[in-house]
């Protein structure tokens, strides 16, 4: 009696299918992007296996498993979510089991008997069909993100060894969803100061607003490549991927993390200036003990900050001195912000002028540059900033 129960409903299929496919797509309309009649096409056939099965009492062949991974792998590259895919399968298959106890009862008690008793057989193809779907399309989705990752890698190396504006580097761009002739923005840091984790939530993170946002770590640095997106925006999706990955055990002061900011520029190559905007940013960054720099602020010490080794001999002195007396590097900082004027350093550091005047005076005779010329002034502020002892907050407590 359940035998004729089968063949009936696959006899029926030619209008049960599209019925089916109806409500999979009024439940799930992320299905949309499946053209209705390949997906139509896709019900049929899937539900013509399984009552086919059913019929003869059978587990899935490898010949249909295989076709329900070639289906699987399709709808993977039609970008339809894990969860819509395997949504629609369970409708197709409570569908199915509705309309088959509907018609069991239609017959009598022994037929509802002999269909209940075929419910295991029945969630054994569930779990075969839909394991072997799950697998191809996660398959698709790594294989994706593997070449996607390749793509951004090798963007991300043409801005240091290629010309950036050769016709491959340009497709390359394109691929990415790029303006090659538009204006770009390069941000760079450390892996090591990022929490596991935190690349991918940021990517998440940074690819729901406008613009196009490509980061990736490669060659021992974060590198970050946006068009379209203000650096406000990113920096907010870069501290919230942090907050949201790191343990409490750890904090959240994500601010606190070494990061350069490159200066926006035209065009491919000067995405490639940015980059090298952002790596002077990051060398100061690293250097004041972490936070976020901007080439556009600190342009100067920023590019001078990857040729601090070479500059030790000039700058050294400085940093030497700043190093054994960090109250007299505090008098110069302070007196070059705060116009010049002893009296308004002395408020600052609350102190006397008189205390500031010495301090000054003491910095003169230790290293050489008297802060109240230009030169001096110019080595005084290079020499704090780039050197490994630059001035601390609290390096401006007046000291006895």
């Amino acid at each position: 009696m359940i035998d004729s129960l089968f063949r009936e409903m696959i006899g029926e299929l030619p209008s049960f299918a599209p019925k089916v496919t109806g409500i999979i797509r009024a439940e799930i309309p992320r299905y949309s992007v499946v053209p209705e009649q390949e997906h139509m096409r896709g019900v049929r056939a899937q539900l013509h296996g399984l009552l086919d099965g059913l019929d003869q009492g059978i587990m899935p062949s490898p010949a249909y498993l295989r076709e329900s991974s070639r289906l699987g792998a399709a709808r993977a590259a039609q970008g339809l979510p894990i969860e819509a895919l395997l949504g629609a399968y369970h409708i197709g298959y409570r569908e199915t089991w509705n309309a088959l106890m509907r018609n069991a009862v239609g017959r009598g008690k022994e037929a509802v008997a002999e269909l209940a008793a075929q419910v295991t057989l029945f969630w054994a193809w569930i779990r075969e069909l839909t394991n072997a779907v799950a697998v191809a399309y996660e398959g698709v989705v790594r294989s994706e993100l593997s070449a996607q990752e390749d793509r951004y890698r090798r963007l991300i190396e043409a801005m240091a060894t290629a010309d950036p504006a050769d016709e491959a580097t340009v497709t390359l761009a394109r691929s990415l969803g790029y303006d090659p002739a538009g204006e770009f923005q390069a941000f760079r840091g450390r892996p090591a100061d990022l929490p596991s984790g935190t690349l991918e939530s940021f990517r998440r993170y940074a690819g729901t607003g406008p613009g196009v946002v490509v980061a990736t770590i490669h060659g021992g640095a974060l590198s970050v490549l946006s068009q379209g997106v203000q650096d406000r925006a990113i920096l907010r999706s870069l501290s919230r991927a942090v907050r949201t990955v790191r343990t409490a055990k750890q904090g959240a002061d994500a601010l606190r993390l070494p990061l350069g900011v490159g200066l926006p520029r035209a065009g491919l190559p000067g995405a490639a200036d940015s980059f090298q905007d952002a790596d002077g940013a990051l060398s100061l960054a690293l250097r004041q003990g972490g936070g976020t720099v901007r080439y556009s602020v600190a342009w100067l010490q920023a590019s001078l900050a990857e040729q601090s080794r070479r500059l030790g001999d000039v700058l050294g002195a400085g940093a030497r001195t700043a190093a054994a007396h960090p109250h007299l590097a505090a008098a110069v900082t302070a007196y070059a912000d705060h116009g010049f004027v002893p009296t308004a350093a002395a408020r600052a550091l609350n102190v006397h002028p008189n205390t500031v005047v010495y301090r000054l005076d003491r910095w003169t005779t230790l290293t050489g540059w008297d802060p109240r010329t230009r030169d001096g002034l110019m080595r005084s502020l290079l020499a704090l900033d780039l050197g490994p002892a630059a001035v601390r907050p609290d390096a401006h407590m007046p000291r006895p």
